[in-house]
């Protein structure tokens, strides 16, 4: 079981993301946007973080960016987007790329083996 922040606008996409993920044992936040996601880290510590690339305020590879400078034991990051990943900004540092629509099986391993590496 791992702590999961997701980042995501798109209100049914977040649902589903939430109820597949606590379906399968992890205690889950959810955010609308980067900007939100960085205020809900504040009393929230995420093992993983999966979050969309374009959203309003603050967009996923800058909330990837500012995730990763952080201090303190690194977050593992899994991108979910409908962007091509040899489409994606140079350099972003991410540790996990799922195309949308979403495997939800595949992302469920993908958060098991990152959560693994991490511990």
């Amino acid at each position: 079981m791992a702590q999961v922040l997701v980042a995501e606008d798109e209100a049914f996409t977040a649902l589903a993301l939430v109820d597949e993920l606590e379906r399968l044992g992890h205690v889950v936040r959810d955010a609308p946007d980067g900007a939100a996601a960085l205020e809900v880290m504040r009393s929230f510590a995420p093992d993983v973080l999966v979050t969309d690339l374009m959203m309003p305020k603050v967009d996923g590879a800058a909330l990837i960016r500012k995730v990763k400078a952080r201090p303190g034991p690194p977050i593992p990051v899994v991108l979910i987007t409908g962007v091509p990943e040899v489409k994606l900004p140079q350099g972003l540092p991410y540790d996990a790329y799922i195309g949308k629509p979403v495997d939800y099986g595949k992302l469920g391993r993908t958060i098991d083996r990152l959560t693994k590496a991490a511990s």
